[in-house]
């Protein structure tokens, strides 16, 4: 395996020396393995680095910041740009027809790749290094979970939902490239073709599963970390997509049963977002001063405008607030992370979970994965399997834990449908303005996406089956890599 390596490493000096230039495109869409990242994993405190840096471009505003949080909220039925703006965010439009998936150009999908890529080296080279068990196994372990995040997120942006993969648009259903190997230089392997849709998946599932074999039970890296806990919770999110019911259930009955994944109570659910971390996160991507986005690309300094501070181009729909304020009627906590504003003349509703709650501008934390998510996930597998009274009971304490008073029974009647839409709709009141669930939850489910602004402007839905609701694959990767077939309509 070391005189393997070694030839590996000459071969990588001798592919940057005579640079291929032939190849500058594929080269750019799979960054191959420099000489500095093959140096990096000479011992366990390169490979360690390598693994904080991956959790570093976890946080860009293009990624988990800006885009994540708002792009979905956007897509469908949760946000808007606000009519005097910046001209950021303006090409996921709310009034009309045409949509497109999440903006994610050449340098997110590349940068995906490229750190997966980091990944497989990590995986590659960490059994030669000297290091104790503990080490070696905490990067087995988060390894293994960031990678199936990476192709999670994938996945959920540029293929159909695994619970609806009937063809609706001719060419359909295709999922991403796999790569497992470090990509060390042109081969066959190089210009691969997209997987199946169950292939990514089964990927995805297996690399979470197999992280919980190194994962330690005790979680010291808990919440900033992927640890025994999140990936639980990723496993949990994972089977609902999948439609695996009782999988779904038994995960995010585990986490809600770990001490540190309790919901906290609903005169305290206000600090569940200004304390680091989070009174609920159990995944948390935490910034320094140093590390944090600007007012370009964080979502205070998109999402919310008070003076000087952002530039407070997106705002709440009106159907959104109207919902609010119905749920603030019921005494209901969550529509208190709202505020209104008048911006250039225009009465505008802002969300106040993203606000710099250190007291600086544009500093904050990013919840990947929150408590209240196992509730809502148990709530809907439970019901899908006909077990309406524990789906019930989930539901009855998320609301106690969101009501100052007392809440009553949850007056749903024994039927799917029933409890699916009220299910929905409390996870839209949950995560507005939160990891663009709402597009994703209206995906997963095989639902048409609302457009419009009801206040102005019915818009038109766009049918699930319509080719827009799955991204375009960056062209770039198209015009380097004639084995990968763009997604049908682009």
């Amino acid at each position: 395996m070391h005189i393997i390596k070694s030839l590996i490493s000459l071969f990588l000096m001798s592919l940057l020396i005579l640079g291929a230039t032939s190849c500058e495109e594929a080269l750019e869409k799979y960054p191959r393995a420099s000489m500095a990242d093959e140096e990096a994993m000479a011992d366990i405190e390169g490979i360690e680095a390598t693994l904080a840096g991956l959790y570093n471009r976890l946080q860009t505003g293009s990624y988990n910041h800006a885009e994540m949080n708002l792009a979905g909220g956007l897509l469908a039925d949760q946000l808007k740009v606000a009519d005097a703006n910046s001209g950021r965010f303006i090409a996921y439009p709310t009034n009309r027809e045409a949509t497109s998936s999440f903006s994610f150009d050449r340098n997110n999908w590349a940068g995906i790749y490229n750190d997966i890529n980091r990944i497989n080296m990590m995986l590659y080279y960490i059994d030669d290094v000297e290091a104790t068990e503990d080490r070696v196994n905490r990067v087995k372990g988060q390894a293994k979970a960031m990678r199936g995040y990476l192709y999670f997120d994938l996945m959920k942006i540029f293929a159909r939902p695994p619970m609806y993969q009937s063809p609706l648009v001719e060419g359909e259903p295709l999922g991403v490239i796999i790569k497992t190997d470090p990509f060390l230089g042109i081969d066959e392997d190089t210009f691969a073709p997209r997987s199946t849709i169950d292939e990514c998946y089964e990927l995805i599932q297996d690399d979470f599963e197999s992280s919980l074999a190194y994962l330690p039970d005790d979680n010291p890296d808990f919440p900033y970390y992927f640890t025994d806990i999140s990936v639980r919770a990723l496993l949990a999110r994972l089977h609902l997509f999948l439609g695996n019911w009782q999988e779904a259930v038994n995960y995010a009955e585990e986490v809600i049963a770990y001490p540190d994944a309790s919901l906290v109570e609903a005169e305290n659910y206000l600090d569940a977002f200004a304390d680091a971390p989070g009174a609920e996160s159990i995944f948390e991507l935490g910034y320094t001063s140093a590390d944090r986005p600007g007012m370009n690309t964080s979502v205070q300094g998109l999402a919310y405008q008070e003076g000087a501070v952002g530039y407070g181009d997106i705002i709440l729909r009106h159907d959104l607030q109207e919902l609010l304020d119905e749920f603030r009627g019921h005494g209901d906590v969550r529509p208190e992370m709202t505020k209104d504003y008048n911006k250039e003349g225009q009465d505008v509703v802002y969300q106040t979970k993203f606000r710099g709650y250190r007291g600086e501008r544009y500093w904050d934390d990013i919840r990947i994965i929150r408590t209240a998510e196992m509730f809502l996930i148990a709530a809907e597998a439970h019901a899908e399997l006909g077990q309406f009274d524990q789906a019930r009971d989930y539901l009855v304490e998320l609301r106690d834990h969101r009501v100052i008073e007392d809440v009553d029974d949850i007056q749903v009647e024994d039927n799917l449908d029933d409890f699916i839409d009220f299910i929905m709709t409390e996870r839209r009141v949950e995560f507005f303005s939160e990891m663009s669930h709402r597009w994703f939850d209206l995906r997963r489910r095989g639902m048409d996406i609302p457009k419009g602004c009801p206040d102005n402007d019915p818009g038109h839905p766009v049918s699930f089956d319509d080719y827009r609701v799955v991204g375009r694959i960056p062209n770039a990767e198209i015009e380097a890599n004639e084995n990968c077939i763009q997604n049908p309509g682009y």
